[in-house]
């Protein structure tokens, strides 16, 4: 049986810049309540509030950088007031690439899937 997958509370999107910097995941909302948008992950350095700033600036302008970033541009344009954000951080997790990695696309895949369970479609800026 799979385990719970713990996840913060919303928060706006402004407070994007306090998240941790570990790896982890993040679901991107628009509207209060929130309306699920994106499902992302990292790994990378800089972790959650690196990845998170990426977003903003591919959403804010277009310009590459976050496929899920420009896609949601593309559709709602550069209107970031009435987002939310929440996360599920990998922080208790080995941060070797090996593990953590195979750990957060793991949450990530669930928690998508859970998603396409409930709503029969993908979030509206993630394409896989």
């Amino acid at each position: 049986m799979a385990a719970d997958i713990l996840l913060s509370e919303w928060v706006p999107w402004p407070e994007r810049r306090l998240q941790p910097t570990c790896g982890g995941v993040y679901i991107v909302g628009k509207g209060n309540p929130a309306k699920v948008v994106y499902i992302g992950r990292t790994s990378g350095r800089g972790g959650l509030r690196t990845r998170l700033r990426t977003f903003n600036r591919s959403a804010a302008t277009g310009r590459s950088g976050h496929a899920g970033g420009v896609t949601y541009h593309r559709l709602f344009g550069g209107e970031l007031d009435d987002l939310y954000v929440r996360v599920h951080s990998a922080i208790a997790v080995d941060p070797d690439p090996k593990i953590l990695k195979p750990y957060t696309l793991y949450v990530e895949r669930r928690l998508i899937w859970e998603y396409i369970a409930q709503f029969g479609g993908l979030p509206a800026c993630n394409s896989e």
